[in-house]
């Protein structure tokens, strides 16, 4: 998602275009706990409604649907369309009168990036729930924390990324071959689920 970055700044109103770096530094911040609220709210939901989760993984649709999603993304990766959500904020970009609501826009977009994201960081995501819920059945309410500090963990750099702090590796040719890597590998996510829910179906 280095591509992203500064695209994810300046939706925000970050990096170059905060005018200053307490500005840009609050606003990664706030892109930040969106991202850590978001997850922390997903550990919650499943903890509390394990079992109803559980169904819902076992269902064939939902299964389906998550394998159309991921052919969606892995043919963005490949190229072949193109997701631009952007666009969407590039208006409140550019007119100052808007820069008041930033702080509430950059919250609610840490907290898509989260869940846009969750395919990305799903083996990670995964293996946290899979221990918070352990704890809990064990009667450890900290498990309920476990997910949240996941989310604060991912949350950290944005701040410095805000301010400009951050150091990136400069884009080059080498990005699009990190695509199709990661384009291949969503693929097959989506061949599995397919294949999930064409064998749920069938049973």
């Amino acid at each position: 998602v280095l591509p992203m970055i500064p695209i994810n700044l300046a939706i925000i109103g970050a990096g170059v275009q905060a005018g200053s770096r307490r500005r840009g530094m609050i606003l990664g911040g706030f892109y930040g706990l969106g991202i850590a609220l978001a997850y922390g709210g997903l550990g919650v939901v499943v903890l509390l409604t394990g079992w109803k989760f559980g169904v819902l993984n076992a269902s064939p649709w939902f299964n389906l649907a998550v394998a159309v999603v991921f052919l969606v993304l892995a043919l963005a990766m490949f190229e072949v369309i193109l997701l631009d959500f952007s666009r969407f904020q590039r208006g409140s970009i550019s007119r100052p009168e808007t820069r008041r609501s930033g702080y509430g826009t950059a919250l609610v977009m840490g907290a898509v990036s989260a869940l846009l994201a969750g395919a990305c960081v799903a083996p990670a995501v995964i293996s946290v729930l899979v221990l918070a819920l352990s704890l809990y059945a064990n009667g450890l309410w900290i498990g309920l924390l476990l997910p949240f500090l996941l989310g604060v963990g991912m949350a950290l750099p944005w701040p410095l990324a805000g301010a400009g702090m951050a150091l990136l590796p400069k884009p080059g040719a080498w990005m699009k071959r990190v695509n199709r890597i990661f384009g291949t590998v969503i693929l097959a996510a989506a061949l599995y689920y397919g294949y999930q829910a064409y064998s749920l179906w069938h049973s």
